[in-house]
Order: structure tokens, then sequence, then C-alpha cells
């Protein structure tokens, strides 16, 4: 396998199954109300997807899919060290993301819980496992890139995430 095969199957592949488990599992938990058109009745506590949420499920998915193409961006174009610790911060974040759901709307949520976080370790671990294959001597196409521009496009994905879901905004 290639080293941007092996950086998007282990690096990418992790935080995007627990991206799209959270977003599953936010649109699984609202409420009958919302699923009758009353977008205002919107449980989430993240600002962004609350606000996406609001309009309408079809901007939340939306906005998930732009997220997800934002941190596989700056995964595949960040130096190794950088890409592993985006790949494990995203990856944290929707587990965490998701086991507030499990803690606080299932029975047994603290034993799902237990169970998430067992599964985010087995897949990030493997993940890391699979794209630390991807050695600094191995040449990724993006290498080819200016610096000037795989640096913008860094920038850029990363500035987009931190105002998105970062920046400090009243609700």
């Amino acid at each position: 396998m290639t080293g941007v095969g092996c950086r998007l199957l282990g690096l990418c592949l992790p935080p995007l199954v627990f991206c799209t488990f959270d977003a599953g599992i936010t649109l699984f938990g609202q409420s009958a109300a919302y699923w009758a058109g009353a977008y205002g009745c919107v449980r989430e506590g993240s600002p962004t997807p609350n606000h996406l949420l609001q309009i309408h499920p079809t901007a939340f998915a939306t906005g998930i899919l732009v997220w997800e193409m934002l941190f596989v961006v700056a995964i595949l174009l960040l130096p190794d060290v950088l890409a592993l610790i985006l790949s494990i911060a995203v990856t944290f974040g929707h587990t965490a993301g998701a086991a507030t759901w499990l803690w606080f709307r299932f029975q047994y949520g603290y034993q799902w819980t237990m169970w998430l976080f067992l599964a985010s370790s087995i897949i990030l671990g493997s993940g890391i496992h699979w794209g630390w294959q991807a050695r600094p001597v191995q040449k990724y196409p993006m290498s080819s890139w200016s610096p000037v521009l795989r640096w913008t496009l860094i920038a850029l994905a990363v500035g987009i995430a931190v105002y998105l879901f970062l920046w400090p905004r009243t609700p």
C-alpha cells in the first residue's frame, strides 16, 4: 500500500468512523418534535452542529461532510506527527461527543460508553499501526506540491475547523 493509502486508511478512517457515529447518534437523539418539523427543539451541545440542526437535518449532514473533508485534507497534508495528533484529537473528540449521548440517553449508558471507548482505542490503535507505515522516506503525491500551497491549504482547513468548533460564540 502506498504512503497515502496507509495514511488514509490508518489516520483518516478512525476519525471518520467516530465522527459519523457521533453524527448518527446525534440525529437519533433528536426529539419527536424535532422530527415533526420543530427544528428549534434541538438537543446538541456543540454550537455549530446545533445551529445546522436548527436549519434542517440536511444542513447538519452537509456540515458533517464538510467537516470530514476538512480534517481528511489536513491529515493528508500535515507532516507525520501533526497528522497523527490531529487524527487522535478528532477521534477522541467525537468519541467523547458520542459518549455523552450513550451515557445519558440509554439504559446501561455507562457500560455502552466503556464499550465505545474500548472500540475507539482498538480502531485508533490499529489505525496508528497502519498509518504509521507511511514512513517519512516515502514520497506522497502532495510532497511535490509547493510548500506555500500545501501550508496554505493546511492553514485554511485548520482555521475553518477552529472557527467552527473552538472559537467562543454566544448562543
